[in-house]
Formats: C-alpha cells, sequence, structure tokens
C-alpha cells in the first residue's frame, strides 16, 4: 500500500473536520501538516484539533516540540516520511492535512534539502531588507538572482522569496538546482476544499472570536518565557504579544488578527493554485463529494 491522501487549504476551511470524516470511515491515521501546530502548548491560537474533536482518531505531528525549538521544512519531510512509512507498513492510509504548502510541496516532490539547511542569522537580514525597502526590493533580489523562483513566487509572498534568496546565497544555486525532486512514488488524491472567499473571510472572523472566548489571550501569557522565540511569530500570538506589550486593546487586537489571518489565507489559497498547476493528480473538489470520490479511488476505480 502506497497510497497517500492529502487535504490542503487554507485556514480556516474546515480541513480538520474533513480530515477527521475520512479517518473514521477508512480506519486512517492523521499526519498534520501544519508549521504552528508542531509546538507544544500553542493550541487555541493555532486552531489545534481538540481531543473531543479528534473522535478517538490519531494524529501524529502535533506537539512534537518546544516553542523555543528550531524546525523546518527538512525536517518536516524527514519526520512526516517516517510515520507514512510506518502506516503504510501497517497497511493503514495516512491522511496528510494542513495549510502548510511548503510541508505538503515536500512530501509530494520527495524533495532532498541536503544543500539548503537553515540559515536563521542570513533570514534576519532579508527581513531588515524587507522592513526597510519592502517586498519589491526583496522580490527584485531574487529576480536578479534566480529568475526562475522569482516567477513562481508572488512579490508579496517574503516568506518564501527568503527562502529562495537563502539558499542562493548559500549555495550559489538556484532553488530548483539546491532542492532536488524526484517523481513522487506514492499513489495520491489531493484535494484542495473550496468556498467562495467571502463565506470563508466570514468563517476566519468567527474563528478568531472564538479562539478569544476559548482563551486565547490567557494562553499567550503563559507562553511568555517563549515571546522571543520564532514560535511566537504565528498568527494570533505576535499580535497578543504586541497588544500587551503597548496596551492596545483586545477588540483591536481581534481585528488586526482577523486582517492578517485573512491575508494570510489568500496567500495559502495562491499557492495551492500553484501547486495544482504543477501537479496534475491536484483536484478541487467541495466536501460533498470528497468520499465518493476517495472510494472510488480506495477501489481502484480511479
Amino acid at each position: 500500500m502506497n497510497k497517500l491522501l492529502i487535504i490542503g487549504g487554507p485556514t480556516g476551511i474546515g480541513k480538520s473536520e474533513l480530515a477527521v470524516r475520512l479517518a473514521e470511515r477508512y480506519n486512517s491515521v492523521i499526519v498534520s501538516a501544519d508549521s504552528a501546530q508542531i509546538y507544544k502548548g500553542m493550541n487555541i491560537g493555532t486552531g489545534k484539533v481538540t481531543e473531543s474533536e479528534k473522535h478517538s482518531i490519531l494524529h501524529t505531528m502535533l506537539d512534537i516540540i518546544s516553542p523555543d525549538e528550531d524546525y523546518s521544512v527538512q525536517k518536516y519531510y524527514s519526520d512526516a516520511t517516517k510515520v507514512i512509512k510506518k502506516l503504510h507498513s501497517e497497511n493503514r492510509l495516512p491522511i496528510v492535512v494542513g495549510g502548510t504548502g511548503l510541508y505538503i510541496n515536500a512530501l509530494l516532490n520527495e524533495q532532498n534539502f541536503a544543500d539548503a539547511k537553515p540559515n536563521y542569522e542570513l533570514r534576519e537580514r532579508l527581513k531588515a531588507i524587507h522592513n526597510e525597502k519592502g517586498a519589491e526590493e526583496l522580490h527584485a533580489m531574487l529576480q536578479k538572482e534566480d529568475k526562475e523562483s522569482a516567477e513562481k513566487i508572488p512579490v508579496n509572498d517574503v516568506k518564501r522569496t527568503i527562502r529562495a534568496l537563502e539558499i542562493y546565497l548559500q549555495t550559489g544555486k538556484s532553488k530548483s538546482q539546491s532542492v532536488s525532486q524526484k517523481h513522487c512514488s506514492y499513489d495520491v488524491k489531493f484535494f484542495v476544499p473550496a468556498m467562495e472567499r467571502a463565506k470563508l473571510y466570514e468563517r476566519i472572523n468567527s474563528r478568531v472570536d472564538r479562539m478569544f472566548e476559548d482563551g486565547l489571550y490567557e494562553e499567550v501569557c503563559s507562553l511568555k518565557p517563549f515571546w522571543n522565540c520564532r514560535s511566537m511569530q504565528a498568527i494570533g500570538y505576535k499580535e497578543v504579544i504586541a497588544a500587551i506589550k503597548e496596551n492596545i486593546s483586545i477588540s483591536e487586537t481581534k481585528e488586526v488578527i482577523k486582517q492578517n489571518s485573512r491575508r494570510y489565507a489568500k496567500r495559502q489559497i495562491t499557492f495551492f493554485k500553484w501547486i495544482r498547476a504543477e501537479k496534475s493528480y491536484v483536484s478541487e473538489i467541495y466536501f460533498d463529494n470528497i468520499i465518493k470520490t476517495t472510494d472510488k479511488w480506495l477501489n481502484h476505480d480511479l
């Protein structure tokens, strides 16, 4: 068995609930692909599935490191691949679910990151250029050094721009040269659930309100020893930390988080469209059709 079911897409669209429904149906295990949910103690702000929401389904790749530890796409690829291999040996279907497109793309491309290790000092220098001169200047640097990557990465996707520059400045190679790829060995069914943008934004806004009702402010306070860590740059955490330090009202903080979450969702949608354009086995199907499609796929009808 080498089948891999993937559910990707923007924050707030209902990926976790869908994954649990599918896992119940197929006696599966969920493999998280979320770069914030890997951290212990960061639960409410990351929208991490609760024990009751899990419905006794095993969830892996959650709560695997402390907020003060570093983690990378390379490490995710290594750790998740081991989990998937073990599940296949047990003849169980892994369901990868999350909104971190870089994690999912790494699994699909079976990438080798040997020459592209993280350089956090270099990242900080590139971030400083962004803060001083803007995203356009940073993207222009990438266009000059790695035209191929610049054509794939939107100007406002600062995180991916910095990563591509980081790779080039360390290795002298473009991202595509340094991060080698090979044909995916998995039999993949990849769903990107769709939703009208206005409805998605409404769900995101409501979700942020619930986070505060569930204790996001208190959660961030409990994580004070980690406030200077990279993990605290996650949406929801950085805004509350700033609010506490600068005495900003909760109502204003909520609006900032909602706005940043909507912007993040927009970037996720763009990224998953890019994956879909690059990979022929990516499908965009509404929730109600996914079970029927998956049934056929597992029965070798697709």
